[in-house]
């Protein structure tokens, strides 16, 4: 095997000039009123906005989670606006009302503690629903959580080899972790295949995907619990939250199929709605899609970037949904996306219906779905 190159990562200037203008910009235009303008166009009469992960310090965190701050500021820049929050069955019915107000709904992806911990408090003081999509095995503890693994493995450690990878980071601070972390990611998001190879270079440097999903997510009886909340609604995400495009027709209905079993069978009740995780990697052209209507769903989102318009009832298993995290501002963040901007920046002013797999230039990196 040909030895490790060593580095430590960085941001380059050029990448941190970026990433200011982008941020400027992005308060420039929330501040001047132009998302509303396009929203005329894009905004059509609702959007799913997704999240993850929240925190108090997304910094800490290494830029992962939604800021509570921010959050909080998200909601409150709905209800101002003078959108509905809706759920996701409100929200296919008033798909087909001309005469609707405009909505947003709020999902939440993986089952993460900080929903029930950091965003269910601000859910109830702006009495907004939210739908939480679980994957089976982030409940049982058996799933593979490279994301996360990831996380602490640099969080934990200043010196990380991945083999796999050929390098060696040398990260001592919090700068080069996270530039870390975003190289790592980047490096499983080329191929998903690669998450399969990862195991060792966790068990090398002391990381337990276990115990960091029974620390950052909810097991069952809570879910059941927070089920029976009324803002609350748990949704469908496979039971493995693998990419599905990679995987074969029979295997996709399983991880589909037994997940909706699997949920129903806890909770007591019909489960209607299903997310893709990680968006376009789990769609290759419309198999995933008539897969999941006919398991009996009523509507599965992907990350495709775009508004809700009326004809996306004839679409509802390949349904648009605007990321709502970006760690220097997700409020102005999300300011933009809910009025269809970065839909109209990706096609240059073209169609505004956005259906199926496919990706904002101008979204944020990383979204795990």
């Amino acid at each position: 095997m040909a030895p490790l190159a060593t580095v430590t990562p960085r941001l380059s200037l050029a990448e941190r000039a970026r990433r200011g203008i982008k941020t400027a910009g992005l308060r420039l235009l929330r501040a001047s009123g132009l998302p509303g303008v396009v929203g005329r166009i894009y905004g059509g009469r609702g959007v799913i906005l997704m999240f993850h992960d929240f925190t108090q310090d997304p910094k800490a965190d290494l830029d992962q989670g939604c800021k509570s701050a921010d959050f909080e500021r998200i909601l409150k820049d709905l209800r101002g606006s003078g959108r509905d929050i809706v759920t996701m069955d409100e929200a296919l019915k008033r798909l087909d009302d001309p005469q609707t107000r405009p909505f947003a709904v709020l999902t939440f992806d993986d089952g993460y503690r900080s929903n029930i911990d950091i965003a269910l408090p601000m859910l109830e003081r702006h009495h907004a629903p939210a739908t939480i999509f679980v994957p089976t095995e982030m409940v049982t503890r058996t799933i593979n959580a490279w994301w996360l693994g990831l996380k602490h493995l640099f969080l934990d450690n200043d010196r990380v080899e991945i083999e796999p990878m050929g390098v060696r980071f040398s990260c001592p601070d919090r700068a080069t972790k996270t530039a870390a972390l975003r190289r790592a990611t980047a490096w499983v998001w080329e191929d998903f295949h690669r998450a399969d190879v990862l195991a060792p270079t966790f068990a090398k440097h002391g990381v337990s995907l276990p115990d960091i999903v029974e620390a950052r997510a909810f097991d069952e009886a809570e879910m059941v619990e927070i089920d029976r909340h009324p803002l609350i609604e748990i949704g469908a995400h496979t039971t493995t939250h693998r990419a599905l495009a990679l995987l074969d027709g029979e295997s996709v209905r399983r991880d589909i199929l037994d997940n909706k079993t699997y949920l129903e069978d806890r909770l007591g009740r019909e489960v209607g709605h299903f997310a893709y995780p990680y968006g376009a990697p789990s769609i290759s052209g419309r198999r995933e899609a008539e897969i999941v209507r006919t398991a009996g769903f009523c509507s599965a989102v992907t990350t495709t970037a775009g508004c809700l318009f009326p004809s996306h009832l004839d679409e509802r298993f390949l349904l648009p949904r605007q990321n709502g995290e970006y760690t220097d501002d997700s409020a102005a963040y999300t300011a933009c996306g809910v009025n269809g901007l970065f839909r109209a920046i990706a096609t240059r002013g073209g169609d505004p219906v956005a259906v199926g797999p496919g990706a904002c230039r101008f979204a944020a990196t990383g979204a795990r779905g």
